[in-house]
């Protein structure tokens, strides 16, 4: 079984105009992240990008981060896995954005995103989560089935299911009232498989908890992080962060990599 390195970037938000409340500037943020994963000399093996990588949808954000982050996986080595948020236009989405060694997204039309990536001997498998119109997450019988349908042959390496939503509570509780529904759908899915881990981001906080017999992680935010002492409210606070996640023959370990707050003027 070999070694891998993944770099998870969620909620990038990225906006027209390169701002965003709480008076931060998205871009500016995730462009300095790379550049210090560059510096550090560090080459993921996959940049994963869960969800709400456009803060309204806009096809010429989507063109913009793959014009960041095609040449940053270009330089490492990496494959890039997209996939899309509750503020993602699936249309938009799936015109502008590919995946893994460049193919685009499956499927055309109005239903889900679910794509597979393999590197080598581990296998990504990226699940659509969003209802269009809606901020709360569902796993579709299609979906289901395309998950049941990839998991019958087992990945040499094993298998990372992604999806923006998570399957756990947040303790903000207006976030995991837009959780994702009905996780038991997920959890037996994925019981007795070659799931390893499940990757999710949309709370704009880290945590992380077990779904079934599976270890979940939701990835900190690159474009602004939640303030968690809320529990009522709302309150998103200058930050951002990457997720590094080590895959090994004996296990994983999932760790935080901050990235500097870039304000606007």
């Amino acid at each position: 079984m070999t070694s891998y390195l993944l770099i998870q970037i969620s909620d990038v938000h990225l906006t027209a105009d390169g701002s965003l409340p709480p008076g931060v500037r998205p871009r500016d943020q995730l462009t300095e992240g790379l550049r210090r994963l560059e510096a550090a000399g560090l080459r993921p093996d996959v940049f994963l990008l869960s969800g709400d990588l456009a803060d309204a949808g806009d096809g010429a954000c989507y063109q913009d981060l793959a014009g960041i982050l095609g040449p940053a996986a270009a330089r490492t080595g990496a494959d890039v896995v997209y996939l899309p948020g509750n503020h993602d236009d699936r249309d938009g989405f799936r015109r502008h954005l590919t995946t893994g060694n460049g193919a685009g997204p499956a499927g055309s039309g109005p239903g889900p995103v679910n794509q597979t990536c393999w590197r080598d001997g581990l296998r990504v498998i990226a699940l659509d989560s969003t209802v269009p119109g809606e901020a709360h997450g569902e796993l579709s019988d299609e979906t289901l089935a395309y998950l049941g349908s990839e998991l019958e042959t087992p990945a040499p390496d094993g298998t990372v299911v992604a999806l923006h939503h998570p399957p756990l509570p947040s303790p903000v509780q207006p976030m995991t009232q837009i959780s994702l529904r009905d996780p038991d759908r997920l959890r037996d899915a994925i019981e007795g498989t070659d799931v390893r881990l499940v990757l999710c981001g949309h709370y704009h906080h880290e945590a992380a908890g077990v779904l079934g017999t599976v270890p979940v992680w939701v990835s900190p935010a690159t474009a602004y992080l939640m303030d968690v002492t809320r529990d009522r409210i709302l309150a998103g606070v200058p930050g951002a962060a990457f997720s590094r996640v080590d895959l090994s023959p004996g296990g994983h370990a999932v760790t935080v990599i901050p990235v500097p707050a870039v304000l606007s003027p």
